[in-house]
């Protein structure tokens, strides 16, 4: 990399640090770096496109990090991961790259779009490696999870003025429990974020098809259930409507939708709130999955 861009790279870096990304001013990382402000222009359109030079090139170093990690022993594949995810955080000179990191991420200024799936892109492979291929459709929100609760860990540990969590105690018990969500993905075949969204973060995401079988299995399930629920009379009546319009051979679709929305405004409370709640879920997925069906093909 050009020497001057480094020192710009560099200088901004431990001001950012020292005063904040909002109260550090292009002048100061001129002041800092020695270099006048044609060449910063010559290199960065602004201060926002700084901060994401910063971020991709800390991006590559952790990349090369967790690659020169596979060459050392470990006991097993997971405890690689491990260390993986934890290296690039407890490295001194990479903690105040991890919060200006989440500063960019949460301020509409910085595109860190690229950024951020190249990380969850890598972490989603890694996942199915450790747990299994059979996880793949799930993984890239495995990977979003992960992150997700990681960064959170290390934010509130911030805000109560903490020292560094333990990661080595930490990270394997996030991995655990993504696991755990993971499976169970794997055994309901749903996705936790709609699929319109997931395959804009994510563009090569398939989704999964929602099986008549399994979605008649759990409206049963559901059914026997509220059976010996105390629930409204009217509840059990549209449950069992509901069941009976999904067994049918030629799904009324028109009927359906009507039934669906009644069943949801009388269940929308109470303790079978969740499982009904999921119902209508699967339900109007599997709705969406008929319409996209060519009529010839029905």
């Amino acid at each position: 990399m050009n020497k001057r861009k480094q020192m710009l790279l560099d200088s901004a870096l431990v001001l950012f640090e020292k005063h904040g990304v909002t109260s550090t001013s292009i002048q100061m990382i001129l002041d800092e770096s020695g270099v006048s402000k044609g060449t910063f222009y010559k290199f960065f359109g602004s201060k926002d496109e700084c901060i994401l030079a910063i971020l991709e090139q800390r991006a590559q170093e952790d990349m090369k990090i967790r690659k020169d990690l596979e060459s050392q022993s470990y006991a097993s594949d997971f405890d690689l991961l491990v260390d993986q995810i934890m290296m690039p955080m407890i490295l001194p000179e990479k903690q105040r790259v991890v919060e200006l990191f989440w500063t960019g991420f949460y301020s509409e200024d910085c595109d860190l779009e690229n950024l951020t799936r190249m990380q969850l892109n890598w972490l989603s492979e890694r996942l199915v490696q450790v747990f299994g291929e059979e996880l793949e459709p799930f993984a890239f929100e495995g990977a979003i999870f992960c992150f997700g609760m990681v960064h959170q860990i290390s934010n509130t540990w911030r805000n109560f003025h903490l020292d560094q969590p333990d990661w080595n105690h930490l990270v394997p018990k996030v991995l655990n429990y993504i696991g755990i969500l993971l499976r169970s993905m794997l055994e309901r075949q749903e996705h936790i974020i709609d699929f319109p969204s997931l395959s804009m973060i994510a563009p090569d995401s398939k989704e999964i098809a929602l099986d008549k079988n399994n979605l008649i299995a759990g409206l049963q399930k559901f059914s026997h259930s509220i059976l010996q629920s105390e629930v409204s009379i009217k509840a059990k009546e549209l449950t069992k409507g509901l069941l009976y319009l999904v067994e049918q051979k030629e799904i009324n679709i028109s009927m359906l939708e009507v039934t669906l929305q009644a069943f949801q405004m009388e269940l929308e409370s109470g303790s079978l709130q969740f499982e009904a709640s999921r119902i209508v879920n699967d339900c109007r997925s599997y709705l969406e999955q008929i319409r996209r069906v060519p009529m010839d093909t029905k």
